[in-house]
This record gives C-alpha cells, sequence and structure tokens, in this order.
C-alpha cells in the first residue's frame, strides 16, 4: 500500500498487451496498479507473494520486495517479478502473459429446469385509465392515482420520492393513460416505477448467482416466465484471490469498498451484455433501467461484499455474519446498473458459510418437499452438503481447499480453455485425454484430477496413501526436490501455449500434489457422514444424491466414488442439477410461494460446525485414504480391484 504520511510522485505504467496506460502513486505495487487498469492478473493468493499465479514482465523503475537491487534491474533490462511483489517507483512497461491472466473459463449456466404452476414476480404491473382532474374534482396526483386503484393493499402502496417526481409528467404524458410497476415486500407493498401508456407486455428482472470464480446472470421476460438471455463471465474478485478467507483478508487490509466495487462491475457487465443480446433477440429495445427487480444468490462472504457488509467477524470463532435474512434493499443503495427504484431480493442464507446459494440449491432441487431422505452436495472450495427432507434439515460446510479449483496443485488450473477435463490410462500405461477447447494441454482441472486420482490408483501406479511407486511405471520420476512425480504430458508449441510466458515443459503430478487432492476429497467426504452418523442414518438410507454446482455437472461419479469423494451407492440414486444456485435465484424472483418455501427451508434448517467436531476429524483421518480406510464403505471399489488384481495374475 501506499503511504499517506508523505507526499508521493506519480508514475506512469503501461500494460502489454492490452494497450492500457494509467498513472498510480509511487509505491503502489505492479497488482494494484493491473487493478485500478482493469487489467486481469490472475492472484490465487490475494497478493501475499505465495501463489506465484502473477508473473509479469517488467521494463523500468520497479522494486522487488525482499530482493536486493540487481545488475538486471539497474540496467532497465526486461525482467521477470510477480506482480504482487513488484513496487512501481518509476515510470514502467508490464507485459502480462496468458499464464499470468484469468482466462475465459468452462462456465456451468444451464440447471434442471422446475416448472411453475403459476408467476406471482417480484413485481407486478397495473395499467390504469385516469380521470382528469377539474375544479369540482381536484385530487392531487397521486390521490386520483390511489382511487383508481382496485386493490385496497395497492392503494396503500409506500412511494418513494423520486417516483413520486415523475407523476406529473407521466400522468399527462398520455393523456392520463398510466402504468404502475408494483413490488410485494415483506413489510408491504411499493411502487417502483410510473410509466406513461399501457406497457403491461413489458417487464423484466434478472436472477444472478454470485459464485467466488463466476457470475451467471439470466435476464427473465416476468410477463412469461420466459428466460430471455444468460450470460457469465468470472468473478472481478479473483485478482483479489481465490478462495473466500483470502478475500475477506483482503478487503481487511484494503477496504471491502474494493471488493463490492469488483463485484458491482461484473454484475453491470453482465446486465449490459444480456440487455444487448435480449434487445436483439425480441426485437424489442432492452435498457437497463427497464429492469424492474432482482434475485440474487450467493454465498455469505459474496452476498456482503455485494451489499459492502463487514465480513471480519465470519472468519474469527464463532463465524457470525452481519445477517442471513436479509430485507429487500434499493438497487440505487447498491447502487446496481438497473431501475435505481428497483427492490432486490437476496436469497436467505444459513451461517457465515452456508449461504443463499445452497439454500437456492435446495429450493431448485425439491427435496425440501419429500418425505423421502435427500443427500445434497455443492462441491466447490468449501464443500457444502445438506441433509434432510420435507420436515427437517441439517447443512456443514467442509473446508475442501482449492485443490479442485486448481490451487494447491502444480499442474493444477480453473476449468479453462487449455485445462485437461477428463484423463484415462490404458492397460500399457499411455495416457489419453481432452482438453477444454480442444487445444494444447496446460494442466489440469478438477475433474481432471478425479479422473488422473482413480486412474493411478486402479492401476496400481500409487498405494492406498496415494503414494507413488516408482517401479510401477516409466513415468513415474524423482524430481530435484526428492519427491516422486507422474509425467501426464508435454505442454504443445503452439501459440497458446507460447502465450503462457515461461512455464515448465512439463505436465506432472507430484506426491505433494496427490495429498493435496486427497485432503480435499476426504472432507467432502467426512462432511457427509458426520451428518448421517450424527443422526444414526448411513449412506444407504438416502434415496438421492443431488450432486449442485459447476464443478458437480463435469464430475464422473464411478471415479469419484473410487478415490472416495462420493458414497459407493447405487449410481442410480445420484442426480445432478446443474446451476441450482441461478435456478433457486429465478424460482424465487417469479413466485412468492417459493419466496416462502425458501424461507421456510431456512427456519427449519440446522447448522453443524465441524471446526469443533471431533467426529469430523476422525472421519476425515480415516478418509485420507483410498479409497478410505475401512475399504468395506466402498464395496463396489474393492469388488472392482479384487477383479483387476485377478485378472492381472
Amino acid at each position: 500500500m501506499v503511504s499517506e504520511d508523505k507526499p508521493v510522485s506519480i508514475c506512469r505504467v503501461h500494460f502489454d498487451p492490452d494497450g492500457v496506460s494509467i498513472d498510480v502513486p509511487t509505491g503502489t505495487t505492479l497488482l494494484e496498479a493491473a487493478q485500478r487498469a482493469g487489467v486481469p492478473i490472475d492472484s490465487v493468493c490475494g497478493g501475499a507473494g505465495r501463489c506465484g499465479r502473477c508473473k509479469v514482465r517488467v521494463t523500468g523503475s520497479v522494486s522487488v520486495s525482499g530482493e536486493e537491487p540487481s545488475p538486471e534491474s539497474r540496467s532497465g533490462k526486461p525482467r521477470m517479478v510477480l506482480a504482487c511483489m513488484g513496487t512501481i517507483t518509476g515510470d514502467v512497461n508490464v507485459h502480462v502473459p496468458e499464464s499470468s491472466r484469468i482466462g475465459i473459463h468452462q462456465i456451468l449456466e444451464a440447471s434442471e429446469h422446475v416448472e411453475l404452476k403459476a408467476l406471482s414476480p417480484l413485481v407486478r404491473k397495473v395499467h390504469l385509465h385516469l380521470p382528469k382532474p377539474t375544479l369540482e374534482d381536484n385530487l392531487s396526483d397521486l390521490d386520483r392515482i390511489r382511487r383508481s386503484l382496485l386493490n385496497a393493499e395497492d392503494r396503500s402502496a409506500k412511494i418513494g420520492l423520486p417516483v413520486l417526481r415523475t407523476i406529473p409528467r407521466v400522468v399527462r404524458e398520455k393523456d392520463w393513460e398510466i402504468t404502475l410497476s408494483i413490488a410485494e415486500t415483506t413489510v408491504g407493498k411499493r411502487i417502483v416505477k410510473i410509466e406513461p401508456g399501457d406497457t403491461t407486455d413489458s417487464m423484466y428482472g434478472i436472477a444472478v448467482d454470485i459464485g467466488t470464480t463466476t457470475v451467471v446472470l439470466r435476464l427473465i421476460d416476468m410477463v412469461t416466465g420466459k428466460t430471455l438471455t444468460t450470460e457469465s463471465t468470472y468473478n472481478k474478485q479473483i485478482v483479489c484471490g481465490e478462495d473466500v478467507l483470502t478475500r475477506i483478508f483482503y478487503a481487511e487490509e484494503h477496504g471491502t469498498s474494493t471488493m463490492t466495487k469488483l463485484i458491482i462491475q461484473t454484475i453491470d457487465f453482465l446486465i449490459s451484455e444480456a440487455c444487448e443480446h435480449a434487445s436483439k433477440l425480441t426485437g424489442k429495445k432492452i435498457r437497463p433501467t427497464d429492469i424492474l427487480s432482482a434475485s440474487i444468490s450467493g454465498n455469505p462472504a459474496m452476498i456482503h461484499f455485494f451489499l459492502m457488509l463487514d465480513t471480519s467477524n465470519m472468519r474469527l470463532e464463532p463465524y457470525i455474519p452481519v445477517a442471513n435474512l436479509i430485507p429487500f434493499v434499493h438497487a440505487d443503495d447498491i447502487p446496481l446498473n438497473i431501475n435505481p427504484n428497483s427492490l432486490v431480493y437476496i436469497c436467505p442464507g444459513r451461517a457465515s458459510y452456508i449461504g443463499g446459494d445452497v439454500l437456492a440449491d435446495v429450493l431448485a432441487s425439491g427435496m425440501h418437499l419429500s418425505k423421502k431422505l435427500s443427500l445434497l452436495i455443492d462441491v466447490g472450495t468449501n464443500g457444502e452438503v445438506v441433509l434432510g427432507n420435507k420436515d427437517w434439515m441439517v447443512c456443514c460446510s467442509c473446508s475442501a481447499g482449492p485443490a479442485f479449483e486448481g490451487g494447491e496443485v502444480s499442474c493444477g488450473m480453473r476449468a479453462m480453455q487449455g485445462a485437461i477435463d477428463r484423463i484415462s490410462i490404458t492397460r500399457s500405461g499411455d495416457v489419453r485425454f481432452h482438453t477444454i477447447g480442444d487445444v494444447e494441454p496446460l494442466g489440469i482441472c478438477g475433474s481432471g484430477l478425479i479422473d488422473l486420482i482413480s486412474e493411478l490408483f486402479v492401476h496400481d501406479y500409487i498405494d492406498r496413501r496415494g503414494v507413488l511407486n516408482p517401479t510401477a511405471s516409466k513415468r513415474i520420476r524423482k524430481l530435484e526436490s526428492g519427491e516422486s512425480a507422474f509425467y501426464i504430458a508435454h505442454r504443445g508449441k503452439g501459440k497458446l501455449v507460447k502465450d503462457w510466458g515461461e512455464q515448465p515443459t512439463e505436465i506432472l503430478i507430484t506426491d505433494t500434489d496427490i495429498q493435496n487432492i486427497l485432503r480435499t476429497k476426504a472432507a467432502i467426504y467426512s462432511g457427509c457422514s458426520v451428518l448421517l452418523k450424527s443422526l444414526e442414518y448411513d449412506f444407504e438410507d438416502v434415496s438421492q444424491v443431488i450432486i449442485a454446482g459447476g464443478f458437480g455437472r463435469y464430475l464422473n461419479i464411478r471415479k469419484a466414488i473410487t478415490i472416495g469423494l462420493l458414497p459407493d451407492i447405487d449410481l442410480k440414486k445420484y442426480r445432478f442439477i446443474g446451476n441450482g444456485a441461478l435456478e433457486g435465484a429465478r424460482l424465487t424472483l417469479l413466485s412468492s410461494q417459493k419466496r416462502n418455501e425458501i424461507l421456510d427451508i431456512y427456519r427449519k434448517m440446522t447448522y453443524f460446525e465441524l471446526s469443533v467436531s471431533a467426529l469430523f476429524f476422525e472421519e476425515f483421518s480415516s478418509a485420507l485414504f483410498l479409497p478410505h480406510t475401512d475399504i468395506e464403505r466402498f464395496p463396489s471399489v474393492k469388488s472392482f480391484l479384487n477383479k483387476e488384481h485377478h485378472d492381472e495374475r
């Protein structure tokens, strides 16, 4: 950070190949300058200097934290530095290679669709023909509107000053023919917009899922309930850190407003894209100000950042958020680039690490309406688990870590172009794989890592502890560090790879990488097991296992069972719902019944804090093996392994 105690000079920083320049004070880090300039540099650790993802090539005046000035830095020759560790001391040119950028993500936009029997959106429109005022009928404009409303509740609807100011012009523009937009809130009705003429055939809303990595938005015609377009992009907060805790730390050091600004920029970009695309599809000009309501789902930290609420107490025991059940807020208070008087609905959360995205998953899945026992799993950096039926629910959050998001694994990367997302090993030891975008391989994303660990295990390249056997394959080698590594593939020589800059030529997975993956899978499985055991149930008692979220969509269930990530039960019991958080937000946007249902889910759900559970740590320790210390829990895996070993003999 730049000190405010002494005067500073201004430096010009130019970013290539973006062609963007920005003036910043001396003492600003290269990463901070990039964030201000809108240049997307990857920074998994939030600028702490640990992840090594933010390498850039600089020419000019930059000092590096903890390093003595080198001949390279004195000569002004180009050199590679970490953007988070490089402090600007004068004018500088910065080249950002593809390897340090936040690339195009594979984002799950689709979800299992839930049909609504009737629409009761957050906002509805009422068309009125008002009698013209006379000397005898000299009511005020607002009283004239209220008198014409048939519904008594509508007549008592509140109205804000910004809308009140528009009344004189609007009522007279179309000869006293108007359309009111009336929102229904938990504290009564509110008039959010008055338009001239009859506009009842035009009413739009947005449903948004704010994910830690990605954000997805649907623009919805609230008259018909149809989705006009779905847009998605990465969450711009990712430049401040990959996971929730890193961003909370970042917000404490740099201010919550930075995080709020980045997520609002992300959503506003998607709103603009959605309006442009929907206008082309419908032939109608749809503007952001035509959007009259919004429903937002997201994990608690993302919602707190969205509303610029303090997150510091969420990371400290006893882990308390500002609010779980958040009242309606005005778009202008955020501010969100839709009609400023619109009301924004926030899907309720349950605890600091069980948010509205999880409750929206439950709502979309319908498990809250069933008598049968269901288990819902949303696999991510914080794997969330919900167990229950229509009468009760329990939930927990497993601190799974970022391994399935590409963190803590040397060859890991997010699900983006060039990531290996499917992998297999033949009996002869050949490795076959598929990459996102069908391009040269750059690394492996979460689904590919699960495939790889499963394949290494069934071919006896790793033992049940996840340790590589150096004699099992020519692909296994000793590194200079002393640990073993399995060779997967060479990075190619094409343009995509060259653009990534200075990177290792080989894609390897090491013993350390495998241990990090085992810890992640153990946390998720253990969370499921603890909930069941605490209520004296077993996995066989579960009628369905619902897999939600983007990562789950690309999961190979059989291989996830093989490594002990998911329980070994009938595969027919598994059900994918896709982006349930987005579907839940859509349902709450369009239906008062679904808003009541998600409130009922909130009330009946009990949260289990795993960080103080002795049972969790016992289960976690047992789950650090492949597939588990107690292999009897995985009968199909045991049977398969026995058959494989018998066939080999």
